[in-house]
């Protein structure tokens, strides 16, 4: 959570924190983090299944420090579900 208040807007926000810690439980989604050598969080992304269409997905929060850590996080979040829609919202 330390790394999220590096990106959310409200930092220490405790309605924030109860969000994200029921986001990374969502049934069928996936959660990922990355880590440096140093063992410092670089960046971390979620995905879920979408509620509407089956097989698709959607990603996000997706956070990290450099493009290269994004596209890693991107392909760990999505290759259990290669071939069906991935949909990355951009804010």
């Amino acid at each position: 959570m330390t790394y999220d208040d590096k990106c959310f807007v409200r930092c220490g926000s405790a309605w924030r924190r109860k969000f994200m810690s029921q986001w990374l439980k969502i049934p069928g989604g996936r959660a990922v983090m990355a880590v440096s050598q140093q063992g410092d969080v670089i960046g971390y992304g979620c995905r879920r299944s979408s509620v509407n269409k089956a097989e698709h997905h959607h990603i996000g929060p997706l956070y990290a420090d450099s493009y290269d850590v994004a596209w890693d996080l991107i392909h760990a979040l999505t290759d259990d579900v290669a071939g069906q829609t991935i949909l990355l919202t951009v804010l």
